[in-house]
């Protein structure tokens, strides 16, 4: 652990809003659906909380993931946020 030191401190201050954003939708959408349903129904909870906030969101994104120079695979992404 590093101490008391706050893990925020130690990104950029954008970032750190939009990991406060991130974070406040899930506890939001966790309150208000609970458990039980499966889990395209809570990334789709989540796609909504975060649009609402203003994240540009896309679901089901395919990620290139490279290794030495090559392709080595796809991974697909439940949720990926962008700049606007």
């Amino acid at each position: 652990m590093m101490g008391d030191e706050n893990m925020n401190d130690a990104l950029p201050e954008n970032l750190s809003k939009i990991t406060e954003k991130v974070i406040g939708c899930a506890y939001t959408v966790s309150n208000v659906l609970g458990a039980g349903f499966l889990e395209k129904v809570y990334e789709n909870a989540l796609v909504h909380e975060l649009k609402k906030v203003g994240l540009k969101v896309v679901q089901q994104q395919a990620i290139s993931v490279q290794y030495d120079g090559v392709e080595v695979g796809e991974y697909i992404a439940i949720c990926l946020w962008k700049k606007r």
